[in-house]
């Protein structure tokens, strides 16, 4: 009996030390960006590091404060550990809430100031179906992306101009998705936490309504070896990264790469967007925000009708480090007028200094005026 029950154990044994070792080969052979969402989920899941989300309710703002995520590596735009949140931002079921400004901050375990090194993004993306149908405008459900701004490395706020905001109906659904970023310290291990806040207002505020719309700039690449490590000399070509989750349709529906290796020296990129502006009346920006990687040095919306440009975000790097400093944003209640007989493309100059590897996305956001949604919160009940 007592061999029996040796043997047991040793086959037990046996069977967890193999087992060991072959999550150990399998975690290995990971990329990166997996091993930090298997890090990550393993953390939380045991209670190793805070693993909850904070969220406080107060008269004109919404404030989270995400779970510990631990920096024990370098991590490349898009590749550190995250936390996602699914919330309503708005509880009260019976009452419509302006958004009218939103901002993300990492703070390093032990200080007590934003570290823009350690921002890749903040996501905010709503649930359209809910949203739009409980602002009883259902023909809008699936019409567009469904994303309300991204925060990241170098612009870390943005304020909607006095007078406008994001419309929110009650018990409208939000996902937010904060992700860590560390390109400069090689011999990392700590934690830190995203801080997460949004400015509202009331529905008797009155304001005028903002539609965004994520403006992607994508790239062609060689379809029969997508994965050649060898940069294209092609300079229509792009050598794509992760376009299972990173690619987005062209005009005519092929998918094109939103994430690409960015080559040695400097380049413009030009990609016409009319197709995802999908205007149909003329309007007004009243606000833009841009979504891009380190050695981004121009970012424009460009009038390919009239042959100029309608807004330049001019980006500043480090010099002593990786990392987007500075990626204004722009907010004005006067607006910018775009016209929907107008043809317009986004151009990106870019300059990598380094032969080591930089990659690159581009995404402009822009909020415009929506006269139809204006039209119909005046006609309904929300603004009686």
């Amino acid at each position: 009996m007592r061999l029996q029950r040796f043997l047991k154990l040793k086959y037990l044994g046996i069977l967890v030390l193999v087992g060991v070792i072959s999550a150990g080969i399998w975690y290995s052979q990971l990329s990166n960006r997996h091993k930090a969402i298997v890090k990550t989920r393993l953390l939380h899941g045991f209670r190793i590091i805070d693993h909850d989300w904070e969220i406080s309710y107060n008269d004109n703002s919404i404030a989270l404060e995400s779970p510990d995520l631990l920096v024990d590596n370098i991590y490349q735009s898009m590749d550190g550990p995250q936390a996602i949140l699914n919330l309503e931002l708005n509880p009260d079921k019976n009452s419509l809430k302006w958004i009218t400004g939103f901002k993300a901050e990492v703070y390093r375990e032990g200080t007590s100031e934003h570290n823009n090194d350690f921002l890749c993004h903040t996501n905010i993306d709503f649930f359209n179906g809910v949203h739009y149908k409980n602002l009883k405008l259902p023909k809008r459900i699936n019409s567009q992306y469904p994303r309300l701004g991204t925060l990241s490395n170098g612009i870390n706020e943005l304020k909607f101009p006095e007078g406008f905001g994001f419309p929110m109906a009650g018990n409208d659904a939000f996902i937010i998705a904060s992700r860590t970023l560390n390109h400069n310290i090689e011999d990392a291990f700590f934690k830190v936490k995203h801080q997460i806040e949004f400015t509202t207002e009331n529905a008797d505020a009155r304001l005028k309504p903002l539609m965004p719309k994520a403006l992607v700039l994508v790239l062609d690449y060689d379809r029969e070896n997508p994965d050649n490590p060898e940069p294209s000399d092609d300079p229509n070509l792009c050598l794509p990264l992760d376009l299972k989750n990173h690619s987005f349709p062209n005009a005519e529906g092929v998918r094109f790469a939103a994430h690409w290796v960015l080559p040695k020296g400097e380049h413009l990129y030009k990609f016409d967007v009319t197709y995802q502006l999908q205007l149909k009346d003329d309007t007004q920006i009243h606000a833009m925000a841009a979504h891009l990687h380190p050695d981004a040095q121009e970012f424009t919306l460009y009038d390919l009708t009239e042959d100029k440009p309608v807004y330049t975000i001019n980006c500043e790097n480090y010099d002593e480090k990786i990392g987007l400093k500075n990626v204004p944003t722009y907010s004005s209640s006067e607006g910018l007028q775009i016209y929907a007989d107008h043809e317009y493309e986004l151009q990106l100059l870019t300059n990598n200094p380094s032969d080591e590897f930089r990659d690159m996305m581009a995404v402009l956001f822009v909020y415009l005026y929506d006269r139809e949604m204006d039209e119909h919160l005046q006609a309904t009940s929300y603004l009686q």
